[in-house]
């Protein structure tokens, strides 16, 4: 399976992505979940431009500290400058399947479209269950992304490209499965909630726009998909755009789980 890769580019659409008004809406949603309290102690997945990291580390304030980590050098760099006002807040390249953490570290850990990304989802979790302390919760928001709708005038060019971003994450589904996950790595799911995503309008502020872009260079990148008819699929957005004929939709989940202590006290 070819994975979708963060380089350069990647990078630039990804922070694009996150300024839009779709997930400045859903950094609210997150935020909102992880009900993040002065001197609390968060770890970020993922980080990527350090958006989210940022607002985390002026929830704890001073006396908290937020881990902030990505596998992306380049993100990690944005990251850190977005977050320098914030001392508190550390921004550093690392790989979540061997967290530099010590074992119940963390009140909090969250990731955005992150968990999905990871080759073994269970040992991910697992990793996330040792840094987090007993009580200690998580946040995770990832997409269902056989979900996605998009109208098309080229039905069959449409479901080819789509076929192809589906080998884009090893886990394309991870809401479907992920409370099972959980309870194998021993974390308790509390909730999981629908944060859908409709746009009925293409331009930068939406989260189609961007994603859309992402999805062209990727299946363009494989060779599965020849560039000409890449471009042409996300050329013909504008012209559903003119036409006042754009559709978009997709259901992203937010899940909560929670750390209980075992009978051996880990």
């Amino acid at each position: 399976m070819a994975k979708l890769a963060f380089d350069d580019e990647m990078g630039r659409i990804q922070r694009a992505l996150a300024q839009c008004h779709d997930m400045v809406a859903r950094q609210s949603t997150v935020l909102q979940a992880l009900n993040l309290r002065t001197g609390e102690r968060v770890l970020e997945l993922g980080c990527g431009g350090g958006f989210y990291a940022r607002e985390a580390g002026q929830f704890v304030g001073a006396t908290g500290y937020v881990s902030a980590i990505d596998i992306s050098a380049d993100q990690i760099a944005v990251a850190r400058e977005r977050c320098a006002p914030l001392p508190w807040v550390e921004c550093q390249v690392a790989d979540i399947m061997q967290l530099p953490h010590a074992s119940a570290e963390f009140d909090a850990v969250y990731g955005v479209q992150v968990l999905e990304y990871m080759p073994d989802v269970g040992k991910a979790l697992r990793e996330i269950r040792r840094v987090l302390r007993p009580g200690g919760r998580l946040i995770n928001l990832a997409t269902n992304w056989s979900s996605a709708v998009w109208h098309s005038r080229h039905p069959e060019r449409m479901k080819r490209v789509l076929a192809e971003w589906a080998a884009h994450a090893p886990y394309l589904d991870l809401p479907a499965i992920l409370a099972a996950e959980l309870r194998k790595a021993g974390l308790q799911p509390l909730r999981q909630l629908p944060v859908p995503v409709l746009n009925m309008s293409y331009n930068e502020n939406s989260f189609s726009y961007w994603v859309a872009r992402m999805i062209a260079r990727f299946v363009a990148g494989r060779g599965a998909v020849a560039r000409e008819e890449a471009d042409g699929w996300l050329a013909e957005f504008s012209l559903l755009e003119t036409d006042a004929e754009y559709f978009f939709s997709s259901m992203p989940v937010l899940t909560e789980a929670v750390k209980i202590q075992d009978v051996r006290g880990s």
